[in-house]
């Protein structure tokens, strides 16, 4: 039984050594402090999973790798959720000659389509986009890799762009 509790007190040792400094780190990314809470969490659940896997004198690297991932992760989820709210802006923008009743047949168009779409695609962006889950819990939801789950978003939204004669929007470099 001494094995187990050695394990949680080393796990608590990493944590408390490197929290507030994986924090930090993730702050310079991500200039949200919510965000980095979860996202350094994330770390060390992952971490805590691994952690038979860890070596010592590389424990810290590796938090700081996963925070840097997860980070650039965030960040390119919020761009495409930018594009998507750009896209969704350029299909359904209100002009004065526009009334009610055509932006609601323009929406119903829009999620129509959604529903037409092939799965995976479909669930991976109703995932993503209806239930806000990150890229990597749908990645392990459905077994692939999250690059995987970004060409499927990429793809829905080239889809909608093509059926709705928007013109793409332009990549933000990160």
């Amino acid at each position: 039984m001494q094995k187990p509790l050695s394990r949680i007190n080393d796990f608590e040792r990493l944590y408390k050594e490197n929290y507030t400094r994986l924090y930090y780190y993730a702050y310079r990314f991500i200039p949200d402090a919510e965000a980095c809470k979860d996202i350094v969490n994330d770390v060390f659940e992952k971490a805590w999973t691994n952690f038979d896997n860890l070596k010592p004198e590389t424990a810290s690297t590796y938090l700081y790798i996963q925070t840097r991932n997860k980070c650039i992760d965030y960040l390119r989820h919020l761009q495409v959720e930018e594009q998507y709210a750009d896209f969704y802006k350029a299909v359904t923008k209100e002009d004065i000659d526009t009334s009610f009743e055509e932006r609601e047949k323009r929406i119903q168009k829009i999620e129509s389509f959604i529903e037409d779409l092939s799965d995976p695609t479909k669930t991976i962006l109703k995932k993503c986009y209806y239930e806000n889950k990150k890229y990597q819990e749908v990645a392990d939801e459905f077994g692939i890799s999250v690059n995987g789950i970004k060409k499927h978003i990429m793809k829905a939204l080239q889809l909608l762009r093509t059926e709705f004669g928007t013109k793409k929007v332009p990549q933000k470099n990160s």
